[in-house]
């Protein structure tokens, strides 16, 4: 998988944890400021990548990335 489908997929689960929409989410959105810091909303989130991509993202670590494009940098590590 490419990162750019990563990212792709990245927004399409931040426009459903977030209820926002997906047009108006990139790679630099950064997902405090702009989406939300509702624990229920990161989880969603964090469940959904956890899930697709097979990777561990503790809630706590979850705050760690800033951007979009940041968690989508951790999943391809992972990966």
């Amino acid at each position: 998988m490419t990162r750019e489908e990563v990212v792709a997929k990245m927004i399409e689960y931040a426009a459903m944890a977030f209820q926002a929409n997906a047009a108006n989410i990139n790679e630099n959105t950064n997902i405090a400021e702009e989406l939300g810091v509702a624990s229920t909303q990161r989880v969603a989130m964090s469940a959904s990548i956890e899930n697709d991509f097979d990777v561990m993202i503790p809630v706590a670590r979850f705050g760690n990335y800033k951007t979009i494009g940041e968690l989508a940098d951790f999943v391809m590590e992972e990966m």
